[in-house]
């Protein structure tokens, strides 16, 4: 297992989990990983408040370690479309964004599943890519594809939280 915590600094948005201060990002094998054990301990009421999902990789990229600057975007699809046809367009959408920002260099995606959460609704899809540079940088860059027409995003698409992630210490494996 690999672990690495990031201090979060939020872009855009105010749902979960966009008013937390801290991201633990964690490396698992399935077969030495037990989600309902997981999911009990956060609902312990000794537990600190957080939120926490089981994050399942999709879509073409396999390439992923614990980078030290990241930009994350957590979405859900609409009840239109299924997880995979939403998963679909949005690896067009990330390959857009990449193609459009000279700080953007590999992404990936993550279907997401909620462990001890209460709250509803919860992003089913996290879009994570790794920031080389600026943040200012790469919303320059997004905007200005925006307003070009380059990039778009549908009525539909429903943003929980954009994030950007700066790693506070070192990667650790267990």
């Amino acid at each position: 297992m690999a672990t690495r915590s990031f201090t979060v600094n939020v872009v855009l948005g105010e749902r979960t989990p966009a008013f937390y201060p801290a991201l633990v990002m964690c490396e698992l094998d399935g077969a030495s990983y037990d989600s309902r054990a997981a999911a009990a301990a956060l609902k312990s009421p000794d537990a600190t408040r957080i939120s926490a999902w089981e994050a399942t990789s999709v879509g073409a990229r396999s390439d992923f370690e614990l980078p030290d600057h990241l930009y994350l975007q957590f979405s859900a699809q609409p009840p239109s479309l299924t997880f995979d046809q939403y998963s679909d367009w949005y690896q067009v959408h990330q390959d857009e964004n990449i193609a459009q920002s000279v700080v953007l260099g590999r992404g990936w995606r993550y279907r997401l599943e909620a462990l001890g959460s209460d709250e509803q609704p919860s992003p089913t899809h996290l879009a994570l890519y790794e920031l080389d540079g600026e943040l200012e940088t790469l919303t320059g860059d997004l905007g200005r594809a925006m307003a070009a027409g380059v990039i778009s995003l549908p009525d539909w698409f429903t943003r929980f939280a954009s994030l950007e992630g700066i790693a506070t210490g070192e990667r650790t494996t267990a």
